[in-house]
């Protein structure tokens, strides 16, 4: 089976991670295995990229976002290779989607830019280093059966197709046994072949337990229900609208950090407002980080209710603004002098009209006849009624039937010629004509005029 087509990243502009296509990743091992998988597809990968991606993997512990300090030198004196082989299998990995530019290098001192106006020369030189993103390709997701929720860098794994579900299970099977080997082979000796670590001496007939560790009272920590979580989840992304500090943050951790006060019932509007008013750094490195330590100085300050105490009762939240709507209305009709003189003037008169007009209504509705119409006659009557000669134009009988039980005019079709109140006279004359030309010819025929060259009949 030949493997899918992949088209390689080349243009330079889409391995950055604003532009990339790719998602994150913060595991090594995932990203070593979309790198195992990926490395088919170039012509000039091969087992130098999968030894330069594995120490990018190595590095991944750094950094919570999955960033890596590109480190020529070190990297170079890492792996045995020259520096150009470096470059370009770095090149290689981004052109397969598996790594994208978040910050490139420079000869600038980042110490200078540290220290700001407190640099000094004795502070030395540290160049700006290059920082790579690891990544997953959609390609490697769609091979390995995943389901992605979004798209690009900030796209996530939310579960997994039929055949994607036996495939990590597998995987998941592979990593259990192999960590059971390995912890098999790290397993120590029996009390019996190896003495204990703690000491068993007694003072004064009893056990000495100095060692004992002070028993700590259990975490009550109320679970969220997956409902919950979702719920959570959707007003923290509909917060971070809204609070500009929190627009780059992952929703996920933002909704644990907030679940203290999510739990008491706060709203995302309480939360933005909240929010609104804390003095934040300019240049804030984990929103969330701060979110947690802020909300726990609040509240041994007072200046948020405890966790047993539920937060004050707030008016319900008007999302659809009807309640907004319904006041402007209620507050246009109190105060506007025309509705003002309306409601004291015209309305009692107006209605009065109104009932009176409906009154004299209903009153003739009362006296009227009830017209039916006669939609049955005698046969004989209605084919006697209708017109001798029928057009093409002609109503039909059932036009002529319903006109007549409606009491609307009949509608006739075009006016022959003989309808023309002269047709009997002038058929009698045209006749008399030829009995008169008739009896002339008989006489013309008897009195020796008519022969063979005299005409038939006179004009």
């Amino acid at each position: 089976m030949s493997a899918p087509r992949f088209a390689l990243i080349v243009n330079r502009g889409e391995q950055e991670v604003r532009a990339t296509g790719s998602r994150r990743l913060r595991r090594a091992d995932d990203f070593l295995a979309a790198a195992h998988y990926m490395v088919r597809f170039h012509p000039q990968a091969g087992a130098t990229t999968l030894r330069l991606a594995a120490a990018f993997a190595a590095r991944t512990h750094r950094n919570r976002d999955g960033h890596i300090a590109f480190n020529i030198t070190a990297t170079t004196a890492e792996l045995g290779v020259s520096r150009r082989t470096v470059l370009n299998h770095a090149r290689y990995l981004r052109e397969l989607g598996l790594i994208a530019w978040v910050e490139h290098g420079s000869n600038r001192n980042a110490l200078r830019a540290r220290h700001g106006t407190a640099w000094q020369p004795g502070h030395g030189y540290r160049g700006t280093a290059t920082l790579y993103a690891l990544l997953a390709p959609p390609h490697w997701d769609r091979a390995q059966g995943h389901r992605i929720h979004g798209r690009g860098y900030r796209a996530r794994l939310i579960g997994y197709t039929p055949a994607g579900r036996t495939r990590a299970i597998a995987a998941a099977r592979r990593a259990t046994c192999a960590s059971r080997r390995r912890r098999r082979g790290r397993e120590r000796c029996t009390p019996s072949v190896a003495p204990t670590s703690r000491s068993t001496r007694l003072q004064g007939g009893k056990r000495d337990l100095d060692y004992t560790c002070r028993a700590r009272p259990a975490r009550q920590r109320a679970s969220f229900t997956a409902s919950q979580c979702a719920d959570a989840i959707t007003l923290t992304e509909r917060l971070q609208r809204e609070v500009w500090w929190l627009h780059g943050t992952c929703s996920r951790r933002a909704a644990y950090a907030l679940r203290p006060l999510i739990r008491l019932g706060w709203t995302w509007q309480d939360l933005a407002d909240e929010l609104a008013c804390w003095g934040v750094p300019p240049q804030l490195r984990d929103p969330v980080a701060y979110l947690h330590h802020e909300i726990a100085r609040r509240r041994r300050l007072g200046e948020l209710p405890p966790a047993g105490q539920p937060a004050a009762a707030a008016p319900p939240v008007d999302d659809d603004g009807q309640r907004h709507q319904a006041m402007l209305r209620e507050r246009f009709h109190r105060h506007d002098p025309a509705w003002q003189h309306y409601t004291r003037h015209l309305r009692p008169a107006l209605h009065a009209q109104l009932a009176a007009a409906r009154k004299d209504r209903r009153q003739q509705a009362a006296t009227a006849p009830v017209y039916r119409p006669v939609l049955r006659e005698d046969e004989e009557d209605f084919l006697a009624s209708l017109p001798v000669q029928t057009w093409s134009d002609t109503p039909t009988p059932r036009q002529i039937y319903a006109a007549r039980a409606y009491r609307h005019p009949p509608a006739r079709g075009r006016r022959t010629r003989e309808s023309a109140p002269d047709w009997q006279r002038r058929l009698h004359d045209e006749a008399e004509a030829m009995r008169a030309c008739e009896a002339l010819r008989i006489a013309l025929e008897s009195s020796g005029f008519g022969g063979t060259d005299a005409p038939s009949t006179m004009p």
